[in-house]
């Protein structure tokens, strides 16, 4: 069944499931929480580029199939996707991190949509403890020294997800998370990030409604792209860059946040001038936590302007 909701959530996030509704966005309070009627859902709070790190973590799902672990994509070749805590394939070892066993499978899924890209990836399920903390730099090491590849790191969450369409709430709390996604095929879902700001209730076909709550507020985020095709999602809000430098307004009560380019491509880059936080002046490149900047060999960095990779710089 895991399987199942798998490929049709990443159907969902390329668009091909017309009755799927897919959002992400910036949520620095470092929790979320919902309640869900008659759903199949993923929710997940983490990073939208993250390699490995220890993550701790902790929450509950009322009605869900999966919950609470960690769920995550590397966009290389072969893509893949994986999963700690949960099982399905064939075997190809077993390994231990943090003192607790793990057995990992994979599994190859063919034509079918992917959040990187082409129609075929394979899936790593870890089978194990799903407690906090956990060490994804052990894992990724452990998956590697069974034969299985790893790197170019795309999104990755502490996930709740349901296939069942039950009914029910949840909640999840990632000590230094700043990225929340949320896929809707059937029924209704509601996300607040850490209780305040606004709550959205997303249902199958589409619609969202956001509720207040309370004090107002607005974040301008200045920035351009290099080739006029680049999407960035900020505070909440998602839009696509011109090449030249201009503003974007949003209402949020928001005290910090996150600039998150979200296509990167040949040809693409971002170019972030500053972020007015209800009326304070942040310069790009005044803010250590950059993920997407490209230095030293590598995607993640600080004190840059640029995204020249799929991350964000925090402010």
């Amino acid at each position: 069944m895991k399987k199942v909701l798998v490929v049709l959530a990443i159907a969902a996030m390329c668009g091909s499931i017309a009755q799927a509704s897919y959002e992400s966005g910036s949520c620095t309070s470092g929790s979320i929480s919902g309640s869900f009627s008659n759903a199949v859902f993923v929710v997940g709070l983490g990073w939208s580029s993250s390699g490995g790190r220890s993550v701790s973590f902790s929450g509950s799902c009322s009605a869900c199939n999966n919950a609470i672990g960690i769920y995550g994509w590397m966009c290389q070749s072969p893509a893949v996707e994986y999963y700690v805590g949960a099982s399905g394939g064939t075997s190809k070892g077993t390994y231990s991190c943090n003192g607790r066993s793990y057995t990992l499978y994979t599994q190859q899924v063919n034509s079918a949509p992917s959040v990187c890209g082409g129609g075929n990836f394979v899936q790593y399920n870890a089978n194990g403890s799903k407690s906090s903390p956990i060490d994804m730099s052990c894992h990724f090491s452990a998956w590697q020294n069974l034969g299985m590849p790893v790197g170019s790191y795309n999104y990755m969450v502490v996930n709740a997800e349901s296939w069942s369409n039950q009914s029910g709430n949840y909640n999840i709390s990632v000590s230094g998370s700043s990225w929340y996604t949320k896929w809707v095929n059937a029924g209704s879902v509601s996300l607040s990030c850490g209780g305040g700001g606004s709550t959205t209730t997303t249902t199958s076909g589409g619609s969202t409604t956001t509720t207040s709550g309370g004090g107002g507020g607005t974040v301008v985020v200045r920035a351009r792209g290099t080739a006029g095709s680049e999407s960035v999602t900020a505070f909440g809000s998602t839009w696509t860059l011109g090449t030249g430098m201009s503003n974007h307004s949003i209402s949020t009560s928001a005290t910090s946040g996150t600039v998150c380019f979200t296509n990167d491509a040949s040809g693409r880059d971002v170019q972030v001038d500053y972020v007015v936080i209800q009326g304070s002046t942040r310069q790009a490149e005044s803010q250590s936590y950059n993920t997407g900047v490209y230095q030293n060999s590598k995607c993640g960095g600080s004190y840059s302007e640029w995204l020249n990779c799929n991350g964000c710089i925090g402010f």
